[in-house]
């Protein structure tokens, strides 16, 4: 990996408190947003999105046919976030119907929900200006109305064959000059235990791909969490339809640059909500010698 968050600042902003557990932040202009998990009817666990106050900002709720939970929502602009709606079936709780993905405005309170490929889960695109960022395999930009504007396979065999399958995680932002985003994967070590990768793709001006860094950016560990903590939420986390997935997790939601580092918003071990603090120095040093494989 590029860099240990041992040896980084890890400020932790909300955290699993024994009611909720709170983790995958996103912060744009002094606001912050956060997935709250909570137990419904102690058979599965169900997320609201809520501000830094604790205000719900979207709520799960049960119509006649599902129970729709909100999840991972990531700010657009001062006026919008972006969510994944998630349902089940309300007389199967343990059934996962989909994954929608949608645009909250937050002062409409309008939910718009995208129809792209009519596909079963949707997850984590990026906006950027006028374009969508729709996936990374393969690398496919959108426009407003949906259409392909842009797609180009990348070699990602390298990566997937260490790693896992690459998928998005957090919005495109700006170091000297150079674009890049993050991407997440992860690798199931049994059907209880899975880990987690940060990866690094690089792009050009246009938004088209350039390359990805061969090693990690981070991957996860269990010892970056308080123990007690993490024991807690597993027991926690269990319920009459679900066993515990002991996840080891960096969960990358947004990154935002000041004069001083990269704020890399992310979910730590599914029990925490951190900001983790990467000076740009340091950051534009360690890429600069670590290897790419061009796309």
């Amino acid at each position: 990996m590029i860099f240990d968050l041992k040896d980084l600042e890890v400020e932790i902003i909300k955290k699993f408190n024994g009611e909720f557990n709170y983790y995958n932040p996103s912060h744009f202009n002094g606001k912050t947003i956060f997935r709250r998990q909570t137990k419904y009817q102690n058979k599965i666990l169900i997320s609201d999105i809520v501000d830094e106050h604790d205000n719900i900002i979207l709520q799960h709720k049960l119509c006649d046919e599902f129970i729709t939970g909100y999840e991972d929502a990531r700010f657009i602009n001062d006026e919008e976030i972006s969510v994944c709606v998630c349902q089940n079936d309300k007389d199967d709780l343990n059934r996962h119907i989909n994954v929608k993905f949608a645009k909250y405005n937050l002062k409409s309170k309008e939910l718009k929900i995208f129809k792209t490929q009519n596909a079963h889960f949707e997850k984590h695109w990026q906006f950027y200006d006028d374009k969508i960022i729709y996936h990374i395999n393969p690398y496919t930009i959108l426009d407003f109305d949906e259409n392909v504007i842009f797609k180009k396979e990348i070699n990602w065999e390298p990566w997937i064959e260490k790693y896992g399958n690459p998928g998005l995680s957090t919005n495109i932002f700006e170091v000297g000059g150079i674009k890049y985003l993050l991407f997440h994967s992860y690798v199931w070590f049994s059907r209880l235990h899975f880990k987690y990768f940060v990866g690094l793709l690089r792009l050009n001006d246009d938004l088209s791909p350039l390359g990805y860094a061969i090693n990690p950016l981070f991957v996860a560990n269990r010892e970056y969490s308080n123990n007690t903590l993490l024991n807690d939420l597993w027991t926690w986390r269990k319920t009459e339809l679900c066993d515990t997935v002991k996840y080891e997790v960096i969960f990358p939601m947004n990154v935002i640059v000041d004069d001083v580092n990269l704020n890399i918003y992310s979910g730590l071990n599914d029990c925490s909500a951190v900001n983790i603090k990467l000076n740009k120095f340091e950051f534009v040093e360690k890429i600069k010698n670590d290897s790419f494989i061009l796309v």
